[in-house]
């Protein structure tokens, strides 16, 4: 294996470590040691440095753009689970509850899609997962605005939406891993 692909292999690793870790923070709703330690600025630094140093051209630097893009929404997925874990006593509404499995859901066919080279198969479900959470979503905000108590109002509704946010990010992120694989614009 060139150098090239093997530098490439170990930023595609370190991707797949980041995101196991989010995933794994999710269903346990804690911050795990994985989850503590991630350092996405880091992991953007790398990727900068393969392109500054090895100069990659075509599928390579596809890719390697495609993680630079994905950096933004890593950190996006990352805020909204620490936000989840606040406030996880709030899962024990069903439809909320509904929302968190299937942010759970989308995190966790993203992981096996990447660790199976197999984001074309899994682009559809997690596209699947994101239209559910913007159902759910709609439906939990109707819901939440019956409420009296204002305050209770602000921290449902952040709660929902971050929890939405997590599918959408992670569609996002899986558009951007297929474009690196088949440089199509989608």
């Amino acid at each position: 294996m060139l150098t090239i692909e093997k530098e490439l292999f170990e930023i595609n690793r370190e991707f797949i470590k980041y995101v196991e870790a989010m995933k794994n923070s999710l269903a346990k709703l804690e911050k795990t040691e994985e989850f503590f330690i991630m350092d996405l600025s880091e992991f953007d630094k790398k990727v900068i440095k393969y392109i500054a140093l090895l100069h990659p051209q075509g599928e390579f630097l596809r890719e390697a753009v495609a993680y630079l893009k994905i950096t933004s929404f890593l950190d996006k997925i990352s805020k909204s689970i620490k936000n989840v874990i606040k406030r996880k006593d709030e899962l024990k509404d069903p439809k909320i509850n509904a929302l968190y499995q299937n942010a759970l859901s989308t995190l966790d066919t993203l992981v096996l899609a990447v660790k199976n080279d197999a984001i074309e198969d899994a682009y559809s479900s997690i596209i699947s997962y994101e239209k559910i959470a913007d159902e759910l979503y709609k439906d939990l905000v109707m819901e939440i605005k019956q409420l009296e108590n204002i305050e209770e109002i602000l921290k449902k509704l952040k709660l929902v939406k971050r929890l939405e946010q997590i599918s959408d990010n992670s569609k996002t992120i899986a558009k951007y891993l297929l474009f690196a694989k088949e440089g199509i614009d989608l």
